[in-house]
């Protein structure tokens, strides 16, 4: 019976941004029919000695991608595959395996396929997202040790043709670093999160992404047309000639667009009545260096050092230096703010001891736990500080909601510097301090801890989120989710102001920097500073160069009369709608 070929749009989660258009490519699951009979009591030693040879392979096998990713993609990538080598290591693992091989005479196959599907369980029964996101890593495991139990190789990719998408019910680690080697288009998956490995690994090569999807494994056959739209999260399978027709264009648009942009990426940022603001870029990982200097970054206004958290250890002292100072030597002099650890007790909870929580996003997080566990945040502080002999660094905090938190954060920093002294280790002396301003409590108080600090950075993300009461993530109330309110324009611009009284420089690095509505804006509200992704910042500039600062606080002033957010948007699509392109 032949397939329908009727047209579907699949929703998911945007994991990765972008557009990708092509057939697709199926990758099924290898693992291979499990063996259900029982050996004999003579061949006990000998499957025991197969099965602990198989893990070493296996690990000698990870280590190698590991070593490939840390060469191609940096050492923080690599940091991924820690956890595998973490499960491959695990005690308990092993000695279940034993025992059934030992007591019950089961093949090496059967007994691992056992222990590993009570792991399966565990970890989709945790209501700790992280460490569901895991579960990845558990299968990918599996699949591998079973395969070589079995005597066979991972095929999965080797039959892939050039400028596919890749469709899997969850694409693991070790086979999700091959994409970027294999000109894959874009990728689809019905498990998975924002946070899970591939979508990591998909940024990181820059391939369009959308998980989540639930069954477009098995919805979507080898060779349909699909489009995957990563910053819409959604999946279109077998598309109308009027949708392809539109993605297309959509795409031959943005190539022409990034191509005229790219040709004037050395202009500066400079408003038409002269007045220059600076652009810098937020990044998840040294390699995204590059990118930024080449859309005309002057610098990094935040590294978020998250994924360095996400392996089934916390990363050394001398992991941190080396990582940092790749980011500081090659933007130098050009200032690189690093963003102090910002993940919630339920991420973090497989290498530091925590309980959980209703709500993790008011809960034990960011200078939270830094604050409440010296070693982390001490060992963080030092890297950054011996980085920081190589540039110009800086430190920002996150989630600050009281002063008190910034006195305990600069004695911290006082006492490692004080340490580091001692102990005759270089280090970066003058490092500023500065702090998010995403809590309403900063931003209402932003006159007195300008007098304590050195720079202020709005987070405009959490910060309409906890100003306005809203998880964008929860579908029923997305759609209050607004940065354009009022009340966060008022906050703002609260903000910018003490910061101006007190001349401390403030900056943004929320996803409003990098909205081309907002620029125009952001610029009247006094910001000076704009951080944000890199791939953004040609487009930003180009706004920033065709308006005046005259007119723009002109536009500002105007706003903040205004009662809705939706009011606000209306007149800047108004104002913007003026600008030549």
């Amino acid at each position: 019976m032949e397939r329908t070929r009727q047209y579907r749009k699949l929703a998911g989660v945007a994991a990765a941004p972008g557009v990708a258009i092509g057939r697709a490519f199926i990758r099924n699951e290898e693992v291979p029919e499990i063996p259900k009979r029982k050996i004999s009591a003579h061949q006990v030693e000998g499957e025991v000695e197969r099965f602990l040879n198989t893990l070493h392979q296996v690990g000698e096998e990870i280590r190698r991608t590991q070593h490939l990713v840390e060469v191609e993609h940096g050492a923080e990538l690599a940091l991924i595959f820690e956890a595998q080598l973490f499960m491959l290591d695990d005690p308990e693992i092993k000695k279940q395996t034993l025992a059934l091989i030992r007591e019950h005479q089961c093949a090496a196959d059967r007994a691992f396929s056992v222990t590993l599907k009570q792991a399966r369980k565990m970890f989709e029964r945790v209501e700790n997202e992280y460490l569901r996101m895991r579960l990845s890593d558990v299968m990918d495991i599996e699949q591998q040790v079973l395969i070589r139990l079995a005597g066979g190789e991972l095929r999965a990719l080797h039959a892939l043709r050039a400028n596919t998408v890749v469709v899997a019910h969850d694409l693991p680690p070790s086979e999700a670093v091959q994409l970027g080697q294999r000109r894959v288009k874009g990728l689809v998956t019905d498990g998975g999160g924002a946070t899970s490995h591939a979508s990591i690994i998909a940024r990181s090569l820059g391939l369009p992404t959308v998980v989540g999807t639930e069954h477009a494994s098995r919805q979507i056959a080898s060779g349909d047309m699909v489009i995957v739209d990563g910053d819409q999260g959604v999946v279109h399978l077998h598309p109308t000639a009027q949708i392809l027709r539109s993605y297309r264009g959509q795409v031959q648009r943005q190539v022409q667009r990034q191509r005229d942009l790219s040709a004037r990426r050395s202009l500066p940022a400079r408003t038409r009545d002269e007045h220059e603001i600076e652009l810098l870029a937020n990044i998840d990982v040294p390699e995204e260096v590059q990118l930024a200097l080449d859309n005309g970054a002057r610098g990094v206004g935040m590294y978020r050092t998250e994924l360095l958290y996400l392996g089934y250890r916390l990363p050394s002292e001398e992991e941190q230096v080396e990582i940092y100072t790749r980011i500081v030597e090659a933007l130098a002099p050009l200032p690189v703010v690093i963003r102090t650890v910002d993940l919630g007790g339920d991420k973090l909870s497989h290498v530091i001891e925590s309980v959980p929580e209703a709500n993790p996003f008011l809960g034990w997080r960011g200078i939270r736990i830094c604050l409440d566990t010296p070693s982390l945040f001490k060992t963080q502080l030092r890297a950054v500080l011996r980085a920081g002999v190589k540039g110009e660094v800086q430190l920002l905090l996150p989630m600050v909601s009281s002063l008190g938190e910034v006195r305990r954060a600069r004695a911290a920093l006082d006492e490692v510097q004080e340490e580091l002294r001692l102990a005759g280790v270089p280090f970066k002396e003058s490092c500023k301090l500065g702090v998010m301003v995403e809590v309403p409590s900063v931003a209402l108080q932003a006159d007195i801890f300008a007098r304590e600090v050195d720079f202020f950075s709005l987070g405009t993300n959490d910060l309409t989120q906890y100003t306005l009461a809203v998880d964008r993530g929860t579908a029923k109330v997305a759609e209050l989710y607004d940065p354009f309110h009022p009340a966060v324009l008022r906050l703002i611009a609260l903000t910018v102001d003490s910061g101006r009284r007190q001349g401390i420089p403030v900056s943004i690095c929320g996803e409003l920097a990098g909205d081309p509505l907002a620029v125009p804006l952001l610029v009247g509200l006094g910001l000076e500073s704009l951080s944000l992704s890199p791939g953004l910042i040609p487009e930003v500039k180009e706004v920033i160069r065709a308006i005046s600062q005259s007119e723009a606080r002109e536009l500002a002033a105007s706003c903040l009369e205004l009662k809705t957010g939706t009011e606000v948007r209306q007149r800047l699509e108004e104002a913007v709608s003026r600008i030549p392109k």
